[in-house]
């Protein structure tokens, strides 16, 4: 371990607290690492996965520890290397839109620091309070405004990265000059950590919008609200935000930011925000404020000022917490469909809902078919999480039947993978493998992710045994 904290220039830790407080992420899935190292270059990355090569030691890298699906839990020991100093905006080029950041960099700290210079940077998760760069990049994430500016991978234009073998590899607009040698930026977004470590991004960015126009519009079922998306999406409205949410998702979230709501409306509801040149978004909003009243909307809220936007988002941005507050767990997946099929997909949500007797609500990023649906379970009674593990595997079955996906943009990770053959084919499963074998031959880079014949820990109380997380248990 000596020469790991020497690698880590001292910022490195065995002690047990630490350990515990990088074991898990917003699954709550626990497993404990056998050392945490805080690097603050990208030297000392390369030094750290070269030391722990070494010591036969797996490297799992982490952001800020928001996935749902296991991605950043060590769940072979090893060492967890935490960007928490790695956290710095490294230069904004306003001629070229481009930033250069950390990987530790907050989401909406890039944000703020780009908008004071007149910029923009799209992708805006609802954790973007939280999550990091890193962490976007490697899960490619999506977001709210997906609709009409794309994921986190579309914002990416180079990319500087720590092999498994400690060797540094720069790509794109990183590179000298620029676009020189092996690009591996495609390939090392959405990897979810396996393939290489991200130690520095350069990202795109866009003209700050010259106005907003934010709707909220409540409908008598989820059903009708899906339905809405559809002639909203076909009208040809300058939509930077469609995102739609069932009752017990929006009641959950007005309590927890605005205290209990003092009428009901509706069952489901659409959150719709279009963006622009001023008179383009007068007259978009308009038209929406037709086609959802079409649509059977039975409330709208058009808002006024930046205070009643803004309100309207923290609602929004604080759904995961609040639907904490209605059951001991949820099992969360990111479920995408095309957005024809949504209102199908909604009832067929609402059946295994029914026959499973467990409570499923929804919400999410209905501009691109990106729904996330929370299964609500006791994960302490075995017989609700059979339940459970039933319902999971017919709403991924359900959304592969409509042309759909596993996962929009929180990765496979450990509680995925099981699933990951019903999508892709044996061959496309051979070449995953294959890439993964070429690259990180020990398979020391976030071992067990996206590929591995470990059970999913989430039934560990449906089948009595071991989670097969490897390490210790916390």
């Amino acid at each position: 371990m000596r020469a790991l904290s020497a690698a880590a220039g001292g910022a490195f830790s065995t002690r047990l607290e630490d350990r515990i407080c990088y074991s898990f992420d917003a699954t709550d899935l626990r497993s404990l690492p056998d050392a945490v190292a805080w690097p603050s270059t990208s030297a000392q990355v390369s030094d750290v996965v070269r030391a722990a090569r070494g010591a036969g030691l797996a490297v799992v890298p982490r952001g800020a520890g928001t996935g749902y699906t296991g991605g950043s839990v060590p769940v072979n020991g090893g060492v967890v290397l935490s960007f928490e100093k790695m956290d710095r905006v490294l230069s904004v080029d306003t001629a070229k839109r481009i930033a250069v950041v950390q990987p530790g960099v907050v989401n909406n700290a890039l944000r703020d620091r780009v908008e004071a210079l007149g910029l923009f940077y799209p992708p805006d998760p609802a954790s973007l309070k939280v999550s990091t760069i890193g962490g976007n990049v490697a899960e490619g994430a999506g977001g709210p405004r997906t609709v009409l500016y794309g994921t986190t991978r579309d914002y990416v234009v180079g990319l500087e990265a720590v092999m498994p073998d400690g060797q540094l590899v720069v790509t794109g607009a990183l590179a000298d000059p620029p676009d020189d040698g092996w690009d591996a930026t495609a390939l090392i977004i959405g990897s979810e950590g396996t393939l290489a470590i991200v130690t520095r991004v350069a990202l795109r960015l866009s003209d700050l919008p010259a106005s907003f126009a934010t709707l909220w519009a409540e409908f008598g079922s989820l059903h009708d609200a899906a339905c809405a998306v559809a002639a909203l999406t076909a009208d040809g409205l300058p939509l930077s935000v469609l995102e739609v949410l069932d009752r017990e998702t929006f009641e959950c979230a007005h309590e927890y930011v605005h205290g209990a709501r003092p009428e009901r409306a509706g069952d489901g509801a659409l959150l719709v925000e279009l963006e622009g040149d001023p008179s383009a978004v007068a007259a978009g909003a308009e038209r929406a404020r037709s086609l959802l009243a079409d649509g059977g909307a039975v409330g709208i809220v058009e808002a006024g000022t930046d205070d009643e936007r803004e309100g309207i988002w923290e609602m929004r941005r604080a759904v995961s917490p609040a639907l904490a507050r209605i059951g001991a767990g949820k099992l969360n997946e990111d479920i995408a469909v095309p957005r024809s099929a949504i209102p199908m997909f909604v009832k067929a949500m609402g059946e295994i809902s029914s026959s499973t007797g467990l409570p499923i609500v929804a919400f999410g990023h209905a501009g691109d078919g990106n729904l996330h649906v929370n299964v609500m379970v006791d994960r302490s009674d075995a017989g609700a999480m059979r339940r459970a593990r039933e319902a999971v595997a017919r709403l991924f079955s359900e959304a592969l039947s409509m042309g759909g996906t596993l996962s929009g943009e929180h990765g496979v990770g450990i509680t995925k993978a099981e699933h990951l053959a019903l999508e892709l084919d044996s061959v496309a499963l051979a070449t995953t493998e294959a890439v993964k074998r070429a690259l990180d031959p020990d398979g020391a880079l976030n071992p067990d992710k996206i590929l591995t014949d470990k059970p999913n820990p989430w039934w560990e109380a449906v089948d009595g045994g071991s989670s097969g997380l490897g390490g210790d248990r916390c």
